[in-house]
This record gives C-alpha cells, sequence and structure tokens, in this order.
C-alpha cells in the first residue's frame, strides 16, 4: 500500500524487492523469543501479584462501564488485558514485589507499555509471518536491530487493508470515523428489531443486539492470542438468558435496602463460595458444578470465559494494638459487573442453546432477514439523494438477471449496477486464514465459486454475466423494478443509458481483500455513503 498515493502497488509488476523470506521467518521467531511471557513478566516484577490481579480487572470493569456511558469501547484494553491477566495468574508469587500501581482513568504507564508490546509487536510479528504487511528491503539493507521492523521498510499489503476496511465498517475504527459510523447506522443500518425491553426469544436478542454483537465477534476474534481467551465454548444447554440470570443473581448480592443495586460504577464486586453457589444452583440447578468449571478464571481454570475471577484475598481475623495482625487467606470471587455483562453479547455466537437454534444460527437468519431490509434501505438512501434508482430490478424472459439496485448516476455520467451482501465476519479476520475464508464467501456469493465452508454448488448466473444481460438491452426494451409497496412495476431501458459509464458495485457490511474482480468493485456501505456525499476514499490498484 502506497498510503500517500492513496494506491495498492504491485512489487511484482512494479519491479519492488521483497526481503528474502526464510530470513524474515528467522527474524521472526527470534523476536517472538524476546516477546515471551515469562519476559513480558519481568516488567510487573516490582508490583504485588494479588494487586495486580485486582487492577486489571478493573481496568476491564472501567472499560466496559465507560461503553454503556458513551458507546465506546477502548479495544485494545477489551482485547489484550486479559492475556496480562493469565500472564500473572500462572508466574510465582516470588516473582513479584509488594508495589501498587496508580488507579485513574487512564491505564498506568507499564500496562500500557505491555498493552503496546502486545497490540502492536506481537501483532506485528504475525502480519509480516501472515503478510499481512511484506518487508521491502532498503536501498542500503539494514540489518542488526533489536527487532525485525528496524531492518525493512514494512508496507501494508491487500489483506491488512481489508481488515482495516472491515474494522472501520463494523467497529468505526478511528476517531475521526465516528460521524460517518453513527450516520451509516441512521441511515442504512436501522433494521426493524424489538426493543430491549420486549425480548421475550433467543431470536428476538440476536435480531435486537446483532449489530454490537457482530462488533464484538469481529474483536474477539482479532488474531490468535485474543482469540484463544474469547472462543471458550459452554456446556450445549447454556443460553444467553442462562448466563443473563446467573449475572443478576450475582448482583443482586449487592442491593441496598430498597433493593437498588448499588454496583451503578466500575467498582468490583466480591462474593464467596457460598453466595456464588447459591446464584449457581438457583440459576442451573444440578448442572451448576458443570457450569462453573466455564465462567470462572482461575490459577488452576485459565481457559474458563472471563465472567468472574478467583482470587486470594488476605483477611485480618485479629488485630491487637501495638502487636502483629493475625490473617488468613480467603477465596473470593471477584465480579466486575459492567464488562460480564458485555461479556453475553460476545459469547453469544459460541452458545449452542440447548433444543434450540445455536447462537450462529441465529445470527445467520438474522443476517438473512437484514439483507433484505439492507437492500431497501440503500435503495431509499440513494433516492433520497436525488439519484434515479430501480429496486429489484429483472429483465422479463431471463432467468437470473436480478439486479437488487439499477441506479443512474448523471453527474458522474454512470450507470452503477449494484449488488448488495449483508454478512457476517468470519473468525480471525486478523489472519491470513480469516482474510481468506471472507474472499471465498465473495467469491461464492458474487462469482459463483465453489468455496471451502460452503454447501452446494453456486446457482444463477455470476454477477458480471448478470450486468452483461442487462448491457446488452436497447433503448426502450422492458424491465421491471419494485414499487414503494414491493409491486412489479414495468420501465423501459433509458435511450441515454448505453452512452454511460457502467460500474459493476457489491455493497455490504463486509469487504474482500480485493478492491476490484473481473471489473467488480467493493465497497462497505459506509464507503458508498462516503462517496456519495463526500468522496471516494478507497485506493485504487496498479499494476
Amino acid at each position: 500500500m502506497n498510503r500517500d498515493e492513496e494506491k495498492l502497488l504491485c512489487p511484482n509488476c512494479l519491479d519492488i524487492e521483497l526481503a528474502n523470506r526464510d530470513v524474515v521467518e528467522d527474524k521472526i521467531e527470534r523476536d517472538r523469543q524476546l516477546l515471551r511471557d515469562e519476559n513480558l513478566v519481568q516488567l510487573l516484577d516490582d508490583y504485588d501479584k494479588d494487586h495486580l490481579l485486582l487492577y486489571l480487572i478493573e481496568r476491564l470493569n472501567i472499560i466496559s462501564h465507560n461503553f454503556y456511558e458513551n458507546r465506546r469501547l477502548k479495544m485494545r484494553e477489551f482485547a489484550y488485558i486479559n492475556y496480562l491477566i493469565k500472564i500473572v495468574y500462572t508466574a510465582d508469587e516470588s516473582q513479584f514485589g509488594d508495589d501498587q500501581l496508580n488507579r485513574g482513568d487512564d491505564p498506568d504507564d507499564i500496562i500500557d507499555t505491555l498493552l503496546s508490546t502486545q497490540s502492536e509487536l506481537l501483532t506485528a510479528l504475525n502480519h509480516v509471518e501472515d503478510q499481512f504487511r511484506l518487508c521491502l528491503e532498503y536501498p542500503v539493507p539494514m540489518d542488526g536491530g533489536k527487532f525485525l521492523f528496524s531492518d525493512y521498510d514494512l508496507r501494508d499489503s491487500e489483506y491488512r487493508y481489508c481488515f482495516q476496511r472491515c474494522l472501520r465498517s463494523l467497529i468505526g475504527g478511528r476517531e475521526e470515523d465516528v460521524d460517518l459510523f453513527d450516520k451509516t447506522h441512521n441511515e442504512i443500518r436501522s433494521f426493524e428489531k424489538p426493543s430491549s425491553d420486549e425480548i421475550d426469544t433467543l431470536e428476538d436478542f440476536g435480531n435486537t443486539f446483532y449489530g454490537f454483537i457482530l462488533s464484538m465477534l469481529f474483536v474477539a476474534s482479532a488474531d490468535s492470542i485474543v482469540g484463544d481467551i474469547y472462543t471458550t465454548s459452554m456446556p450445549d444447554h447454556v443460553s444467553v438468558f442462562d448466563l443473563t440470570e446467573l449475572l443478576d443473581r450475582i448482583g443482586s448480592q449487592f442491593a441496598n435496602e430498597e433493593g437498588e443495586l448499588v454496583l451503578q460504577d466500575s467498582t468490583l464486586a466480591m462474593t464467596n463460595e457460598d453466595g456464588l453457589a447459591q446464584a449457581g444452583e438457583n440459576t442451573f440447578g444440578d448442572d451448576w458444578d458443570e457450569v462453573r468449571e466455564y465462567v470462572v478464571v482461575g490459577e488452576d481454570n485459565l481457559d474458563a470465559h472471563p465472567f468472574l475471577f478467583e482470587v486470594e484475598v488476605t483477611d485480618v481475623y485479629y488485630q491487637q494494638p501495638g502487636r502483629p495482625p493475625k490473617t488468613r487467606e480467603l477465596t473470593r470471587f471477584i465480579y466486575p459487573r459492567w464488562y460480564a455483562q458485555l461479556l453475553r453479547f460476545q459469547m453469544f455466537p459460541l452458545l449452542q442453546n440447548g433444543d434450540e437454534d445455536s447462537g450462529h444460527e441465529i445470527l445467520n437468519t438474522v443476517a438473512t432477514w437484514r439483507g433484505i431490509e439492507f437492500e431497501e434501505n440503500l435503495y431509499e438512501y440513494l433516492t433520497g439523494r436525488g439519484f434515479e434508482c430501480y429496486h429489484g430490478a429483472e429483465i422479463p424472459g431471463e432467468d437470473s438477471s436480478e439486479i437488487d439496485l439499477l441506479v443512474v448516476n448523471d453527474d458522474k455520467d454512470e450507470l452503477w449496477f449494484v449488488e448488495c451482501k449483508y454478512l457476517m465476519p468470519e473468525l480471525l479476520m486478523n489472519t491470513a486464514e480469516g482474510i481468506e475464508a471472507l474472499n471465498g464467501k465473495f467469491d461464492h456469493k458474487v462469482f459463483n465459486i465453489e468455496a471451502d465452508g460452503y454447501e452446494g454448488a453456486p446457482t444463477g448466473l455470476p454477477f458480471p454475466e448478470k450486468v452483461d444481460l442487462w448491457l446488452g438491452l436497447d433503448p426502450s426494451d422492458r424491465f421491471t423494478a419494485l414499487d414503494e409497496h414491493g409491486e412489479e412495476v414495468e420501465h423501459e431501458f433509458g435511450s441515454d443509458w448505453q452512452d454511460l459509464s457502467a460500474r459493476k458495485l457489491v455493497v455490504s457490511n463486509l469487504v474482500p481483500s480485493y478492491i476490484e474482480k473481473d471489473s467488480v468493485e467493493f465497497r462497505t456501505d459506509m464507503e458508498l455513503l462516503e462517496m456519495v456525499e463526500e468522496e471516494d476514499s478507497v485506493f485504487t490498484v496498479k499494476h
């Protein structure tokens, strides 16, 4: 990627020299050794272990509480703090000191450094390994840096660009994208759904919170480090309603005399074994012992989903003036209320829900529902912007000729043929495997190319061939399109349309790594809105 020229360049076509792959992989392995867990924990050896655990858990609760307050989630902390918690849990007590970190609105400098190490250095190494970033040789070869990043001119590839475009579409990405992200949701992704107090079924839950669930799914599958933390399975019978009931029962232990929950800020709650067992058994009955292993993280149970955290606390049970206190170690369970509530949405796609449809199946069903509304919303948006637009345009007597949106753009002398897709992200989107799976999904749905993970052969004509049928029409040839009531209405192929420049566009909430393929361009709905109201921000490709 050449960001200055806003282009994607082919290194082979332009004779750009890439670094030797074997040498690069050797350096990746060398750098991974420098960033091993045991080396990272040395940065924390001045601090008290128990305090560190509580500090990190509190950070998760702080950012989650802030999300409920302002709808903005600090993705770096949400994604990687649990990895630090695991490192601290597994490190020996003797490796730590007695100091305590500074609590505040922002993470302590040492924690910020460790988060940067994970989210930037380790992710960068993974990206180089997966060719999200390419290593170009400098004119004068460099070597001997502490990390490979100083040895090469690193350039983003189309894989990383794809990930960033999808991230921007699903989460909002950078601060400067927030207004456009919100506008896209209001204009194009405003779907019919139950309100939060009208949720009666799992389908209602998936429908109401679909967009946020997808955002959480995207973050939780960002890379292998994060995925290992957030992809814990649950017993097949557990549903999101069960998890909600469990958390509500734990929360009810922290109510005032009026029955109002006191955990209204980011303060951590702490319960004992009896309190936890009471909430668990009242929710799951005889299945509680089984479920408990999946929802309580502890030193001996690091693979549980991090709804609760088991810690040892020092209890002063006898204090005599002038004498050292008598203490004992007690097992307690930390309940970070806001963070645990947030995890329900992240967990939803992984739940099997007993005899009902799984979370993943429910989301696929909702995606199908929304795909229809997505077309309609795009049609209404473009019509509202003054475009001559036809929804569900079809040539009579021609099988498989339907075009989701046929758009006349007089200002640009263009005729747009638009295919609309509303999709779920793949797992591990921040890896080559995830991007290639997403490419396979688009290959299957747009070009009728058989891809792994899709049963059955593709049906109908590939999108480019559909467009060719339309470009073969003569002026005054008839076609049908849907009116605002969903009824078919006849129209004529415009007499001047053959003089317009045809553009084949696939508009979706996600995009593949290829910007253009077989003359088909790929845009997110957010990028389309930007293209219509401002300018096209998507990079061009130069061979």
